[in-house]
């Protein structure tokens, strides 16, 4: 039987072993290409009058599991100039995060820039969403508030054809001693009430809790494409809240 010389049965294996690799165009299934067809982005944006916090997640609509993938090594994301920075969640999704100044001020809407890069793939795309920035005038931060008596809460500038979400719960750092929070989604007319006894206590006996007062003005948007071919799934959007946040003394 004959023999190939050693350098040419070295030759066949390589190519061999060559042929069983992927093509370098091919997407690795377990991170996601930017430059992919269909890709569904959604940002979660909020304001809190001196921080913009934005989270990005990105899935494959055809995927059975909903968990949001990784970033290719050659992609990246950033938001209003800032590179997102990679999180892993305990459950295994991946979310992109931002953390920037808070420039939305007085009435107007609220606009954001998604920059998408993958290679020599580039694609801008525009949020603007009716989450304009507001201040809470009442109660007054450290107010003591009984629970047997009503109280007002206000905010300005109203905005009387559109809804603002309440909640009350017990302070983030404080004893945990209110029941269940209360979310309440009112009219943006810039005053509302919180009825006598609708704050109840979680223990057995009364004493004062340390709770905190949340309004938010939340509006959704899709992404619309500024710059670049657009690629991304048509349900591409940015869920954007408009918050602000007091602490108060609800006593017995």
């Amino acid at each position: 039987m004959a023999t190939l010389p050693r350098r040419a049965s070295c030759r066949l294996l390589a190519l061999a072993a060559y042929a069983w690799l992927p093509a370098c165009g091919d997407v690795d299934a377990s991170c996601a290409a930017l430059s992919e067809e269909g890709l569904l982005v959604t940002a979660y944006i909020d304001h809190n009058g001196k921080q913009a916090r934005t989270e990005i997640e990105v899935k494959r609509v055809e995927d059975d599991a909903s968990l949001a993938l990784a970033l290719c090594k050659r992609s990246s994301i950033s938001v209003d100039g800032t590179t997102a920075t990679r999180v892993r969640r305990p459950s295994g999704s991946y979310v992109y995060k931002v953390d920037g100044v808070d420039k939305a001020k007085g009435g107007g809407a609220v606009t954001h820039e998604l920059r998408l890069v993958d290679d020599d793939y580039e694609a801008t795309y525009r949020v603007s969403v009716e989450a304009p920035a507001f201040e809470i005038t009442a109660p007054k931060a450290g107010a003591e508030l009984p629970r047997t008596q009503a109280f007002d809460v206000a905010w300005t500038p109203a905005r009387p054809e559109a809804t603002i979400v309440a909640r009350i719960d017990d302070a983030i750092d404080g004893v945990a001693c209110l029941a269940e929070p209360i979310v309440l989604e009112l009219p943006d007319e810039g005053a509302a009430q919180v009825a006598q006894g609708q704050l109840k206590t979680g223990l057995n006996r009364p004493e004062p809790c340390s709770a905190t007062l949340r309004l938010s003005r939340v509006a959704t948007g899709a992404l619309e494409p500024a710059n670049g071919t657009s690629r991304l799934h048509a349900d591409s959007r940015a869920a954007v809240a408009t918050w602000r946040e007091l602490k108060f003394t609800s006593d017995p």
